[in-house]
């Protein structure tokens, strides 16, 4: 019998799609703005990248004024463009993700 993906999940995965800016050095004030969330869940989330991530790197993930430490756990090429899916893991897992506030929308 074939186990899905869900079946090997830590915590429950919540879609989430929104811009979310990326300090790819913690304190270089280098914010990489070409990413966007996917889904998450208490203990990470899945995003799109434009730019150089790699495994075992330490990102800074902005949603609000406060950023969430995370570690890039996987790297993929997302088929047919040139951007990466990562998954990255929070340092400190959120207790809910529903509770999150979201940026406000750019024009």
């Amino acid at each position: 019998m074939l186990q899905s993906d869900g079946d090997f999940r830590r915590d429950k995965r919540v879609t989430v799609m929104t811009r979310t800016p990326l300090a790819m050095d913690s304190g270089s004030g280098v914010l990489v703005e070409n990413s966007s969330t996917i889904d998450m869940s208490e203990s990470g989330v899945r995003l799109r990248i434009r730019g150089r991530i790699v495994t075992g790197q330490i990102v800074d993930v902005f949603w609000n004024e406060r950023p969430e430490r995370c570690r890039v756990v996987w790297i993929s090429p997302n088929d047919g463009s040139d951007e990466l899916v990562a998954g990255l893991e929070f340092i400190r897992p959120l207790t809910d993700p529903y509770r999150r506030k979201t940026p406000p929308l750019r024009a």
